[in-house]
């Protein structure tokens, strides 16, 4: 499926899926990051997104997953699954240290992929396509790294085998590992897992209870946060090692322990409720409003960068070569032009006589 096919289905699916940790939480912190750029920044990202969605950065967030699935991406998505061990990193369960040499092989990481695309966008050596890819992958990578679960333990795959139940507007489909843990969030019915908690239902709940099932009233908060995050203040634009620390951090101190306070795993079944809830929605918050402003920051820092960047090897070989033919051919002129003067004063002298 080609790219300009996928940006349909990726656009429907946002519309589908308005209560969705996927693409709402993707599409705050584009949202909230296109809400920060230089205007100088917005207009060079605006080449890279469609037409049709008038330069809308939110409306490709979500594109990174979307091409990964079959129900999504049906023609093409097996082309895509190398890209799958991009969106995260795995530690040792509750070693609660990231160390890349160990959880980020040959850079097959949420940091890797960072760091590559990155460098990618704003490479003169890579064509249209690749840079717009880079823009893509990247405003998603930023959002991924900071949603802590994306940075969990190895032991149960960042969490999707920590499964429990819920009971909100929809059903899930349930093509889970046997040995997935089971439990329940808010005392419901259906069967979950923690990793879809902090993808959907912690995000959903938050908005239908304290923010009248508007999106729009909760960006507007979100917002406001982003001015008030003193944290942020000393940080350079790519301090991608420290937000993987940060998530890291979070999960061995607060995403994995239960309402009672008692460390999640494999061997048994969750219960989740209120007391889980309201402990980690705050943190929810604030990671979106980092990341939305992180990936302002390292947006216009790029644009910037890329302004004064080198040409390419083979183009500045071009530029030598013809540079030198252009001071052969303006030697070759002069040369000329002082032979013919020589021989016009000879020629009037011989006159003159």
């Amino acid at each position: 499926m080609s790219i300009l096919i996928l940006y349909f289905v990726l656009f429907y699916q946002c519309i589908l899926c308005v209560f969705g940790w996927g693409p709402i939480g993707h599409s705050l912190v584009a949202r909230l990051a296109q809400s920060q750029l230089d205007a100088s920044t917005n207009n060079w990202i605006y080449n890279y997104i469609p037409s049709d969605l008038s330069g809308n950065l939110s409306a490709i967030a979500s594109w990174p997953d979307i091409i990964l699935y079959p129900d999504t991406n049906p023609l093409d998505y097996t082309n895509w699954q190398w890209s799958h061990e991009l969106h995260f990193i795995n530690t040792p369960d509750w070693n609660c240290e990231y160390i890349s040499t160990r959880d980020c092989l040959n850079n097959r990481c949420v940091e890797g992929a960072l760091k590559n695309y990155s460098q990618r966008l704003i490479d003169n050596n890579c064509d249209y396509v690749q840079q717009q890819q880079a823009l893509f992958f990247l405003v998603h990578f930023v959002g991924d790294v900071h949603q802590p679960i994306h940075c969990g333990f190895k032991g149960d795959s960042n969490g999707k085998k920590i499964i429990g139940k819920l009971t909100l507007f929809f059903i899930f489909s349930l093509n889970l590992v046997l040995n997935f843990f089971l439990g329940f969030f808010f005392n419901g019915e259906n069967l979950t897992y923690l990793h879809k908690i902090w993808d959907t239902e912690i995000i959903n709940v938050r908005i239908n209870r304290h923010f009248q099932s508007d999106v729009n009233l909760y960006y507007e908060y979100l917002k406001s946060l982003i001015f008030n995050q003193f944290l942020l203040i000393n940080e350079t634009y790519n301090d991608y090692k420290i937000w993987i620390d940060e998530s890291v951090d979070y999960v061995c101190k607060q995403v994995y322990f239960d309402d009672n306070n008692i460390k999640l795993n494999v061997s048994r079944n969750f219960t989740l409720g209120d007391e889980y809830f309201n402990r980690n929605w705050p943190l929810i918050d604030q990671r979106l409003a980092q990341a939305g402003r992180r990936l302002a920051s390292l947006l216009n820092q790029l644009a910037k960068n890329r302004s004064s960047r080198k040409f390419p090897p083979d183009t500045q070989a071009l530029i030598i070569v013809l540079c030198i033919a252009l001071a052969i051919g303006i030697f070759a002129v002069l040369s000329v032009c002082l032979y013919k003067r020589k021989h016009i004063i000879k020629h009037n002298v011989l006159i003159s006589e």
